[in-house]
């Protein structure tokens, strides 16, 4: 049997953070990157990512190398507009937790609502945001959504819904999944489709 302290050794992420001309970096170790990133987060802020055995040392000299680059990306970034519900706010943070807070009013009344529409049992429900997925549901019916859903139209909110709720039932999307969801919502895969070009912010 595997040393767990081993696996979880294998994937610690190690960081440093320097400022260099006014500038935050970054410095984080990726045991599955096998060559040097650099990723813009804000205006002020670079992640650069190296290889697991590469050095901080190596990391900084390919940051400098590239930073007059890197100034010339900053200068021409874009600051991020977060608004919600026509109201617009400073900063990421201060939407985050104003989204959160729509989040806890809207998503549990409404899967609550549609669960007894449609005969469907789940066991919690857990709002959190999350980057690359809308929802999820657990093996014990234990439902997860992302606050970034009451960004999206009712249409689709109900799609996400009713999808995690039809889990509960089929465990995975095989054809009984889709005959189960098309029963209750024929438009579906319609609503999917439009939802996969939709991005979280």
């Amino acid at each position: 049997m595997k040393n767990p302290l081993s696996i979880l050794q294998r994937k610690q992420v190690y960081q440093k953070v320097e400022k260099i001309e006014g500038i935050e970096f970054k410095f984080r170790k990726n045991p599955l990157s096998k060559c040097f990133r650099i990723l813009l987060k804000d205006t002020n802020t670079v992640l650069v990512t190296l290889p697991k055995r590469a050095s901080f040392q190596c990391a900084r000299d390919f940051a400098l190398k590239n930073l007059n680059d890197i100034k010339v990306a900053i200068k021409n970034q874009k600051p991020k507009e977060y608004f919600l519900d026509g109201i617009e706010f400073n900063s990421r943070k201060e939407f985050i937790l104003n989204l959160r807070k729509k989040a806890l009013e809207v998503l549990p009344k409404k899967l609550q609502e549609m669960a007894l529409r449609y005969g469907y049992k789940y066991n919690k429900i857990s709002l959190k945001f999350m980057k690359s997925r809308w929802g999820s549901c657990s093996y014990n019916n234990n439902i997860n959504l992302n606050i970034a859903l009451v960004l999206l139209e009712d249409e689709l909110i109900d799609y996400v819904l009713l999808h995690e709720l039809v889990h509960t039932v089929e465990k995975n999307h095989a054809q009984t999944f889709w005959s189960r969801l098309l029963l209750h919502m024929p438009d579906a895969r319609i609503r999917r489709r439009i939802l996969k070009s939709r991005k979280v912010i």
